[in-house]
C-alpha cells in the first residue's frame, strides 16, 4: 500500500519578470497548476512558498490537513518536511566549526569513543564529513529497520548499526543513510553540551524566527494546523496517526511550515544572514557544506529528462546538480 506522508513542497523559483503585473500574471498561472497538481497527484493537502529578492512572494495552502474535517491549508499548515532536517544537522555541525569546536575530518571517535560499524579500520577512521555524504558503504536505508517504528533512543541505534553488513567498500560507493545523520545528531550534543533539538531550537529556529517549527510529534499536542498523515484505502484517502521520530530527527524529525522554511531558504540564499541582517554562519562555511563532496552519476534517462544536468553530487546535507547553467543544492524531503 502506497503511503502519502504529509509534504511540504518549497519551490524555489528565480522569477526574470519585468514589472509587478507580469509577476502577478506568473503568480496566478502557478496558482492554477498547483490547484491541478493536487489533483492529478491524488493529495490530500499541501502548501507551497515563493521566494524572491528576500521576501515571500507567494504563500498559499491547497486541499485540506485532514480529509475527515476538511480543515482547510494554509502557509502556517505544519508538515513533516522529513529529510531536510538534515540539512538542519550540517549547518549546527558548520556552527560548531566556525566557534573551533571541531573539523569536517575529525575522527567520530573523538567525540563517540563507542561508535563501531563493520570493520575496525572503517570505525576508526570514520570523519563527521564521512556522516553527512553517504559513503559509509552500506546501502541506502541500511539500517532504517532498527529506528523506525522502534522505542530505540539514538545512541541505541547508532550502537547496532555495528551489525549491519557493506554493500561497498568504505567511501567507495553511494548509500542513502539516516543512521549517519543520528550519529551526526550525537556528535553535536557531545560537542556543545546540548540537546540536538535545543541546539536546533535555540541557534537556528529562534533567531531565524521560525516560531512554529517543532523537532517532536510530541510537540504538537495543543497545536492549531497540523495536518495529519494519510494512507490510500479502498480508492480513497484516510487520515492516520502520526509515527514519532524522535529517535531519528537530526535526520528527518523536523516538523514546520512554508512560511517557517521560508525563513530557512531566505538565510540559505544569503549564506549565513538572517533576514533581518544577523550573521549565525560564516560563507565560508556554505561554501563547503554545497561543494560536492561525494559525486553521482547522470543516468541516462535523466540526462534526456533534463538535458542541462550535467553534473549530480551530494555535499554536507545538500543533493546539488546543475539546471540550466546554474548550481541548484537542494534539501530532499525523502527520507
Amino acid at each position: 500500500m502506497k503511503k502519502l506522508f504529509p509534504i511540504l513542497i518549497l519551490f524555489v523559483l528565480s522569477i526574470s519578470l519585468y514589472g509587478q503585473k507580469n509577476i502577478d500574471k506568473k503568480l496566478k498561472q502557478l496558482d492554477a497548476y498547483y490547484e491541478q497538481a493536487l489533483i492529478d497527484w491524488n493529495v490530500p493537502g499541501m502548501a507551497v512558498a515563493i521566494v524572491k529578492d528576500g521576501e515571500i512572494i507567494f504563500s498559499k495552502g491547497y486541499g485540506t490537513i485532514n480529509v475527515n474535517t476538511g480543515e482547510a491549508v494554509d502557509g502556517n499548515t505544519l508538515f513533516a518536511i522529513a529529510s531536510n532536517s538534515k540539512a538542519f544537522t550540517t549547518a549546527a555541525l558548520a556552527m560548531l566549526i566556525d566557534e573551533g569546536k571541531l573539523s569536517w575530518n575529525d575522527k567520530v571517535r573523538d567525540y563517540l569513543p563507542w561508535f563501531e560499524l563493520y570493520d575496525p579500520y572503517v570505525s576508526e577512521n570514520f570523519t563527521i564529513r564521512d556522516l553527512l555524504i553517504h559513503r559509509s558503504g552500506l546501502k541506502t536505508f541500511s539500517g532504517d529497520l532498527i529506528w523506525y517504528g522502534t522505542d530505540l533512543n539514538r545512541e541505541e541505534v547508532v550502537r547496532n548499526a555495528k551489525y549491519l553488513k557493506p554493500t561497498f567498500g568504505f567511501r567507495g560507493g553511494w548509500g542513502y543513510s539516516n543512521i549517519m545523520y543520528i550519529t551526526a545528531g550525537l556528535v553535536i550534543e557531545e560537542v556543545s553540551g546540548m540537546s540536538w533539538d535545543d541546539f536546533i531550537r535555540e541557534r537556528i529556529l529562534v533567531p531565524l524566527k521560525m516560531e512554529r517549527t517543532v523537532s517532536s510529534t510530541h510537540a504538537l499536542a495543543g497545536m492549531d494546523n497540523v495536518s495529519l498523515p494519510h494512507n490510500d484505502f479502498e480508492d480513497g484517502l484516510i487520515s492516520i496517526e502520526w509515527l514519532n521520530w524522535d529517535n531519528i530527527a537530526p535526520a528527518g524529525g523536523l516538523i514546520s511550515s512554508v512560511n517557517d522554511v521560508s525563513q530557512w531558504l531566505i538565510f540559505q540564499i544569503n549564506k549565513g544572514v538572517t533576514a533581518d541582517g544577523d550573521t549565525l554562519l560564516s560563507t565560508r562555511r556554505f561554501n563547503e557544506m554545497w561543494a560536492a563532496n561525494n559525486p553521482q552519476g547522470v543516468s541516462s534517462w535523466s540526462a534526456e529528462t533534463w538535458p542541462s544536468t550535467h553534473f549530480k553530487a551530494y555535499g554536507l546535507g545538500w543533493s546539488m546538480f546543475d539546471y540550466q547553467g546554474k548550481k541548484d543544492p537542494r534539501a530532499w524531503w525523502w527520507l
